[in-house]
């Protein structure tokens, strides 16, 4: 019998693949430790039949595909074990009681969020006024460089430099304060 040439492999796997889904699908189901993720995998071995081109020529195109299957189905189990290993199990009535418990322990400070909106004011307010509207746009507003370049009659270039300059701002100034507290902490 004549060895299916390299521009019949694709075609010859494709028919094979067609005639042995069901068997596939079937060993994917008795194999696979999750039973939701059978026709997950299924189209998976098709896009990577696809995609994939044999090395050498195919003589059993049945054992080649479930050899592919035995891989693919070994991977899946290895990844959901993976996955159950980092799952935490939850009683949601149980759940709901610590929930509960937790917020009447909860109370809000607002001292400190006030000395950070303090302190955001006053760094906003040494930046020149392109580049405060500019920040303020982008972040508080959500809009893009080129509807902040609209408002302001500049660039979008211009507007990234303006925003990179605000937040180069921030960054030394909290960058000092970071250094300073590890220096009162060094002498304390």
């Amino acid at each position: 019998m004549p060895e299916p040439s390299d521009n019949d492999q694709p075609k010859l796997l494709e028919e094979a693949y067609q005639r042995y889904r069901a068997e596939l699908r079937q060993l994917f189901a008795r194999r696979l430790r999750d039973p939701q993720a059978v026709d997950d995998l299924i189209q998976a071995m098709y896009v990577s039949l696809k995609k994939t081109r044999p090395a050498d020529a195919i003589r059993d195109p049945r054992r080649y595909l479930f050899g592919m299957a035995w891989h693919l189905l070994h991977d899946a189990n290895r990844r959901i074990a993976s996955e159950r290993g980092h799952l935490v199990g939850c009683n949601f009535d149980e759940f709901d009681a610590h929930a509960e418990r937790s917020n009447r322990l909860w109370v809000e400070d607002d001292s400190s969020s006030d000395y950070q909106r303090a302190e955001f004011d006053r760094l906003l307010a040494q930046l020149p006024a392109a580049c405060q509207v500019a920040v303020l746009r982008q972040y508080r507003d959500n809009r893009s460089y080129a509807e902040i370049a609209k408002e302001l009659g500049v660039t979008s270039h211009a507007v990234k430099k303006y925003i990179m300059r605000a937040l180069n701002h921030f960054r030394m100034h909290f960058k000092t304060l970071q250094l300073d507290a590890r220096q009162e902490g060094k002498r304390g």
